[in-house]
């Protein structure tokens, strides 16, 4: 998992990149993901999500069930 530093770098990042984007649309989308990943930043050294649901996550949507 990258570091509540790496989030707060991507979303400067991206503020910046909305601050000079001429199309009102993809400025609204990189601030829009600035949130997100500023909300990233700040639970990096949170684990909210319980062990294994990634993967779960990921096997159900490739359409794959437990061997079970």
């Amino acid at each position: 998992m990258p570091s509540s530093e790496y989030y707060r770098r991507q979303a400067d990042t991206l503020l910046t990149l909305a601050l000079t984007a001429t199309d009102p649309e993809l400025s609204a989308r990189y601030r829009n993901l600035a949130i997100r990943y500023k909300r990233l930043a700040k639970n990096a050294g949170k684990n909210t999500a319980p062990p294994g649901s990634a993967t779960d996550t990921l096997s159900t949507a490739a359409g794959k069930s437990d061997p079970d």
